[in-house]
């Protein structure tokens, strides 16, 4: 009986103790960082072609980051553990009967200049990492569209308003940076608004 109750405290003891050196953050937990630096992106209609109007994101952003607040740049790549891309999401709504409807890009709408991108209910973007210029590049232009009002929202898998989020795509046990960039050219709601004629 003696030794059963010396079992028992030794385990009960083991499992405070061990409860007591665990985190309740989920950002330690999931190994993530989070950083903000704003205008990393850019949005921009190009209508060079009348009869093929298009909506462009463009985001470079430098491997060696300025951080407000920070007097050194962060190493993206380095802190990382060398992730070769940075995700985020968004998508296109069209005005139809005074309601705004998600509107679903296929990949043919989709043109890729630099970087990743695929279609569906959103876009999913990535930055692929380039040694040569040293940047996360992505630009793509979506076309197609039937004329209308549109609105563009970087809020599809987020709850701000204001900001890009980005997400590197790190590996291993590695620290998972989420970069949050203040974009400047969007309203009030959230949204770029855009007409197709």
């Amino acid at each position: 009986m003696k030794k059963t109750l010396q079992y028992f405290f030794f385990t009960a003891l083991g499992t405070v103790l061990m409860a007591a050196d665990c985190s309740n953050k989920d950002s330690e937990f999931y190994n993530d960082v989070f950083v903000s630096s704003p205008e990393l992106v850019t949005v921009y209609m190009d209508d060079t072609l009348p009869t093929d109007q298009n909506i462009t994101v463009e985001a470079d952003i430098d491997r060696l980051l300025s951080v407000p607040g920070h007097s050194r740049p962060l190493d993206i790549f380095k802190t990382t553990g060398g992730a070769g891309k940075l995700e985020f999401s968004y998508e296109i709504e069209k005005l139809t009967d005074g309601e705004w409807v998600a509107v679903s890009i296929q990949e043919s709408q989709i043109t890729v200049h630099r970087g990743q991108a695929y279609g569906g209910d959103f876009i999913l973007g990535k930055c692929v990492y380039n040694s040569v210029s040293d940047q996360y590049e992505f630009k793509a232009s979506l076309s197609g569209f039937s004329a209308g009002s549109y609105r563009l929202s970087f809020g599809y898998n987020s709850l701000s308003t204001t900001d890009v989020e980005f997400r590197s795509e790190s590996i291993g046990n590695n620290l998972f940076l989420n970069l949050n960039s203040r974009y400047s050219e969007l309203d009030g709601g959230g949204y770029y608004p855009f007409t197709i004629e």
